[in-house]
């Protein structure tokens, strides 16, 4: 009891809150899972071992076939005591016959759960790492224009510069003016492309903490499911504790 309790301290406030929303989410999943199965609906084998499948509502009648886990049936009709008609399909075969409720879920196996989670997941991944190359594209586009940003304003304080001094010494001053306004015009274009550039930064940095969440959600689920399988066993009592 004490090496449990110096356990128990040595956890931070996060994970015991995250072991208890795990155990408590494992036991409302395997509640609803095994909810009472109703005639029409698509129900599951159990995903612990092969189950059989008897010629008749109970286990005195003749078992007509093994059901694989995981394997999908319809819910033909329900008896008093417990055992559900079933109708099964496989390779373009229809096969009827009846299984105990308790060995039923209403959705599926963990394994094909897990299986679905771990494609979305990979998919979200996938994304997420597409988003990271725009954005590192975008920034070095972005770093690029800030150095030509840098270079046009330091040619035209040049030009603005020499403008000055050939007005004051030549006469065509207004050639001059003309090529100014260019310059101008030029820095007034980069300038414009250097905001579009950033707006496209901070719309690739949302859409990247979105998939951070969405991919953190994922390995939620991918926790708890785990958590479906294993289970921390209970600590044996030494001869002579009470």
């Amino acid at each position: 009891m004490k090496k449990f309790n110096k356990f128990n301290l040595a956890l931070t406030p996060i994970a015991k809150s995250l072991m208890m929303a795990s155990v408590l989410s494992l036991s409302l999943t395997t509640h609803s899972l095994h909810a009472a199965v109703t005639p029409g609906y698509t129900n599951y084998v159990t995903d612990t071992f092969k189950v059989p499948m008897r010629r008749g509502g109970g286990t005195g009648f003749k078992i007509s076939r093994m059901m694989p886990p995981g394997a999908a049936v319809k819910i033909l009709e329900v008896n008093g005591e417990g055992w559900a008609l079933v109708e099964y399909k496989k390779s373009g075969k229809t096969h009827t016959g009846w299984m105990h409720t308790t060995t039923l879920q209403n959705a599926p196996i963990a394994r094909a759960r897990l299986d679905r989670q771990m494609k979305k997941t990979t998919a979200l991944e996938e994304k997420l790492n597409g988003l990271q190359h725009e954005l590192t594209t975008l920034k070095e586009r972005h770093e690029e224009t800030n150095k030509e940003l840098s270079s046009v304003k330091q040619e035209k304080f040049e030009l603005t510069q020499a403008l000055t001094r050939l007005k004051s010494i030549s006469s065509n001053a207004v050639e001059l003016d003309q090529q100014n306004q260019q310059m101008t015009q030029r820095l007034s274009t980069l300038e414009d492309q250097n905001a579009i550039m950033r707006e496209q930064i901070d719309q690739s940095e949302d859409a990247i903490k979105r998939q951070w969440f969405l991919t953190g959600g994922g390995v939620l689920l991918f926790g708890l499911l785990l958590g479906r399988f294993f289970k921390i066993p209970a600590k044996r009592k030494k001869w002579g504790e009470i």
